[in-house]
């Protein structure tokens, strides 16, 4: 038998169609409740395809960091009882933690953020009206 040095390698979580479908889902009613708090609805196309923008961008983000947290960290994994669960844990609490850090950032965030939104929708070239006028 030939000795072939396979210490190159290392484990990796594909993050799924679900997940990023869940993330969307999930900063379409973080904004939206946001936005209900303060009486204003989508009332067009347009202002709902802004923020449908805004909840994939979000979602992004949230990929983006959990990619970036998660790599490297399953190589351990191997020795758990149960690798998938355990990868699956991982990337729950990538997840969690990075979807709370985001939300955050973005409602703090003047220039980019939950305020910009506002200001686009209340000045009109969204069509935004607040929900008792619809």
């Amino acid at each position: 038998m030939t000795a072939i040095d396979c210490t190159d390698c290392f484990l990796a979580i594909e993050i799924g169609d679900g997940v990023k479908r869940a993330l969307v889902r999930h900063f379409s009613r973080f904004i939206g409740a946001r936005l209900a708090a303060l009486e204003l609805a989508c009332r067009d196309d347009a202002a709902a395809d802004k923020l449908d923008r805004e909840a994939w961008r979000l979602a992004a983000r949230v990929l983006s960091e959990v990619e970036a947290e998660i790599e490297g960290a399953l190589d351990e994994n191997l020795l758990a009882p149960d690798p998938q669960k355990s990868a699956q844990e991982i990337l729950a609490n990538a997840v969690d933690a990075s979807v709370a850090a985001i939300e955050q950032h973005y409602l703090a965030d003047n220039l980019l953020g939950f305020d910009a939104l506002c200001a686009k929708l209340r000045a009109g070239g969204f069509g935004a009206l607040p929900p008792s006028s619809l």
